[in-house]
Formats: structure tokens, C-alpha cells, sequence
């Protein structure tokens, strides 16, 4: 009869946690309000760097170059083989960096890379 009061009371805790765990998850699934006008979050922006800044800091100019080069080929200005050469399609450089790709791959327009 001693495992009947050991029973009920591994039931009393269980029944306890999965109470706590659901109302964990009730308070976690409310979104945070928004900061007020001059909070800490005020002056956060999520455009305050492009996609060639945050590739810079994610790898320096080589990973620059690299998402030039594959925003080019996505863009379908640029051809890009497995054997490691690039041939331009559309010699019309949008930014910069892309046309700093299209003097460095010269003017037959191929080369490897």
C-alpha cells in the first residue's frame, strides 16, 4: 500500500511541471512590446549596413568579390563555370564593386577566376 502514496506523489509532480512547462511556453509565445520613442532600441536600424559592408565583415574582400561575382551570375549577367571561369553577359556594371568585376575580367569579357 506504500507504492500507492509513492505513486500519487510522482503523479503530483509530474501533473506540477507540465503545468509550469505550459504556462513557460504561454508567457514565451507573447511578443515583447516595442520599445518607446528614445529607448535602447531606438536608434537600431536594420538597414544600417548593406549586403557588401556585412560580407566585408563577414570575410574581407575576398568574400566581397565573391558575393559580387554571385549576385551577377544570379542577376544573369554573368556566367559562371565549374571549371573556374567567368564570362560576362551583360557588360553593365549596377554598383562599384560590379564593375570593378567587369575591368578586372577585361575586355573579352572572360577569364578565370
Amino acid at each position: 500500500m506504500f507504492w500507492v502514496l509513492l505513486l500519487l506523489t510522482a503523479w503530483a509532480g509530474v501533473l506540477t511541471s507540465c503545468a509550469l512547462l505550459l504556462r513557460a511556453a504561454a508567457v514565451a509565445s507573447v511578443p515583447a512590446p516595442a520599445p518607446p520613442d528614445g529607448g535602447a532600441g531606438a536608434g537600431y536600424r536594420p538597414d544600417a549596413l548593406n549586403l557588401y559592408e556585412a560580407a566585408y565583415l563577414a570575410g574581407g574582400p575576398r568574400r566581397v568579390a565573391e558575393l559580387t561575382l554571385l549576385s551577377m551570375q544570379r542577376g544573369r549577367r554573368l556566367l559562371l563555370a565549374h571549371t573556374g571561369w567567368a564570362t560576362v553577359v551583360n557588360p553593365v556594371g549596377r554598383d562599384p564593386h560590379e564593375r570593378s568585376v567587369l575591368g578586372a575580367l577585361g575586355p573579352d569579357g572572360q577569364a578565370p577566376v
